[in-house]
Parts: C-alpha cells; sequence; structure tokens
C-alpha cells in the first residue's frame, strides 16, 4: 500500500508551499523497549482546582430536603413569601444585577 495514493494536490489545497521526505522509522530491538518499559513509570497528579470541581460534581443539583419543605409549606398553606422579596428580586432579574 502506498500512503501517497490518492494525495496528489492536497499540500497546494493546504496551502503547503514545500514538503521534505520523511525518514523510516527504524526497529528498537527487544532488549532496548523492555529496558526503556521498565524504567519509565505512570504517574498522575489532580490539582487543586480539579478535586474540587470534582467535589462539586458529586453534590446533586437540587437539594430534596428544601424541596420537600417547600411543597409541604404549599401544601399546608403556610408558605409565605413578602412582596418586598418577589419586588427586589423581580428588578433584580429586569436590570440583570
Amino acid at each position: 500500500m502506498n500512503v501517497n495514493d490518492g494525495l496528489q494536490g492536497l499540500p497546494e489545497t493546504l496551502g503547503v508551499s514545500q514538503t521534505s521526505p520523511v525518514a523510516a522509522v527504524q526497529p528498537q530491538s527487544q532488549a532496548a523497549v523492555s529496558a526503556t518499559a521498565n524504567s519509565i513509570q505512570d504517574r498522575t497528579e489532580v490539582s487543586t482546582a480539579a478535586s474540587l470541581a470534582h467535589q462539586a460534581m458529586s453534590v446533586p443539583d437540587v437539594r430534596m430536603d428544601k424541596v420537600a419543605a417547600v411543597q409541604q409549606a404549599l401544601a399546608n398553606g403556610t408558605y409565605q413569601v413578602s412582596a418586598a422579596d418577589v419586588a427586589d428580586k423581580l428588578i433584580h432579574q429586569m436590570t440583570g444585577g
């Protein structure tokens, strides 16, 4: 298989004015691969920001205890919201502040 088949005209399409040949990759000996593999160790570090983001993502978006309390108050007819609070929220929402 020739990797260049069907690629004629591609450099011009991509705006490439000059290309250079690619050298062949020389295979490593099995001993060199084993020595390299034995000396390399993978490790992972999680930043504080990533750790905090993970913790925030694990907290549910809805606090069901609060929802249940409001639902109960609505059902009982005891849920009270002051007119001033409603007006403040409306103004805040309308002004985007």
